[in-house]
């Protein structure tokens, strides 16, 4: 119990530390100076403080700024092209902002943008169902993607299956489609689909949980309980490999013609425009949901204005007229830096499951979104990849409503000081008690244990933190730890 205590009363004083300005700036600059700091752990190291300081938004949002605006002096002053800040997470400053949006941009995302974002992910994941999609591959008869697509002819029935409901077997039964050339496992999934509609993915059962008890042979399916394609390919040369409707093809050993005949590109390049056509409402919503600065009721997250506001500052300050540069460093720091993020993820957002051809088709919609974002003429010829040729007639118009919100946002009144801190004290009261601090702050001391004997000699060669006592206030929270090992 005394080596607890020691713990938490020498967490405590570090906390208090943290919570000084000028001591949190320097602990960051000496662990960037040090070589064996790498990239995981400015990444570590910028979460842990976010989450150290969950009820100090202000204060964190102050560091923030100042860690940003070094990053900006540094950029420039090493005479990288303007357009390279904040394209990267290379700094703890970068991370702390993609952290930063997270926190605040959180309750935008569940009223307002989380709902298209759903939509879409529902629709693609419906619409790469209706087709047969390779269990072994990931490959689908509608995709967005030309790496997962199946590009063979492949003959298939849709089955109405009935099933009765596991969780209660008085209740109606359940109906769900099925092809007759899906796996056991991908019928699973699909009758699952069905059975816990609106349930969180995580509480519901697996499909390696469930038995099939029965499958009725019906007329509309000779072939419902036998499959004429075998489940694997025997190959001579290296033993065994698995398929489902394809032969795998990216080896080089494979054998010609095993995968049959492909069609060539202008074909499936038109079966990717119908894909794409189907899902064309449900991408225009999210993406004109994001770039709106009042959608549906919602305004506009004070952040958001914020943030764009602080980087058009740095911008005079610099002397950067450039229109591009500006556009660029807004798109780095929010389009690109957390919604790209969100839009190929949507699983750390809800609690869902994302196989590999949803993933492939979210990946073409964000390299879309990015594209949006982009001041540079996309120039498409013979020998570009087919996810730009799918959208480029769009991009136009999309790279239209990005440059219209930055605008409409410029244009907005400023925020008042008073009007951000009420804003970042409400943030860091909804989000109070959401991480565990102490955690945090244990995480965060590791690197002082590693880093010891630097940081004590840049807290003393700094005037202002001798003046503050900070290297004597370290010393006793390093021993009060000690006494706890």
């Amino acid at each position: 119990l005394q080596v607890q205590a020691n713990v938490e009363k020498a967490l405590m004083l570090f906390g208090q530390m943290l919570t000084k300005k000028h001591f949190l700036l320097i602990f960051i600059r000496t662990l960037e100076s040090q070589r064996s700091f790498s990239m995981r752990d400015r990444g570590n190291v910028a979460s842990l403080i976010m989450t150290a300081l969950q009820g100090e938004m202000e204060y964190a949002t102050g560091v923030l700024k100042q860690l940003l605006s070094d990053l900006i002096d540094r950029n420039l002053e090493s005479k990288n092209h303007p357009k390279l800040l904040l394209r990267r997470t290379e700094s703890v400053a970068e991370k702390m902002l993609t952290n930063w949006f997270t926190f605040l941009l959180y309750k935008f995302l569940k009223e307002c943008a989380g709902e298209p974002l759903f939509m879409l992910y529902c629709a693609i994941k419906q619409q790469m169902e209706k087709g047969p999609i390779d269990a072994i591959t990931g490959e689908a008869r509608y995709s967005l993607s030309e790496d997962k697509l199946i590009r063979q002819q492949i003959e298939y029935k849709t089955l109405t299956l009935h099933c009765a409901n596991p969780e209660n077997e008085s209740a109606p039964e359940v109906t769900f489609k099925c092809l007759n050339c899906d796996t056991v496992t991908q019928v699973k999934e699909k009758l699952l689909d069905a059975v816990y509609k609106g349930s969180p993915y995580s509480q519901r059962p697996k499909a390696s949980d469930m038995v099939l008890e029965s499958m009725l042979k019906t007329a509309s399916s000779p072939d419902s309980l036998r499959s004429r394609t075998p489940m694997i390919t025997p190959d001579l040369e290296s033993g065994t490999k698995l398929w489902h409707l394809v032969k795998n093809h990216d080896h080089s050993d494979q054998r010609e013609g095993d995968r049959g005949s492909k069609m060539v590109s202008e074909i499936y390049l038109t079966r990717l425009l119908a894909t794409k056509g189907t899902l064309q409402k449900f991408v225009d919503d999210l993406f004109e949901t994001i770039f709106s600065t009042a959608h549906r009721g919602s305004a506009l997250p004070l952040a958001i204005k914020y943030m764009f506001d602080f980087l058009d500052e740095q911008a005079d300050k610099h002397s950067i007229t450039d229109y591009d540069v500006r556009h660029t460093w807004k798109s780095n720091c929010l389009p690109l830096r957390f919604w790209v993020n969100v839009i190929k993820n949507p699983q750390f957002v809800f609690d869902i499951h994302k196989n590999s051809i949803t993933d492939a088709c979210l990946s073409v919609v964000a390299q879309t979104f990015m594209d949006s974002c982009s001041t540079s003429e996309h120039k498409l010829g013979k020998d570009s990849p087919s996810n730009k040729l799918l959208y480029a007639k769009d991009i136009p118009n999309y790279k239209n409503w990005v440059e219209r919100y930055y605008s409409d946002i410029s244009r907005m009144p400023a925020i008042s000081d008073q009007d951000m801190s009420a804003y970042l004290a409400e943030q860091s009261r909804l989000h109070l008690s959401q991480f565990n601090s102490m955690s945090a702050l244990h995480e965060i001391y590791s690197y002082i244990t590693k880093y010891k004997d630097e940081i004590l000699t840049a807290l003393q060669k700094d005037e202002s933190s001798r003046k503050q006592r900070l290297p004597g206030k370290l010393e006793q929270v390093i021993d009060t730890m000690s006494l706890a090992s």
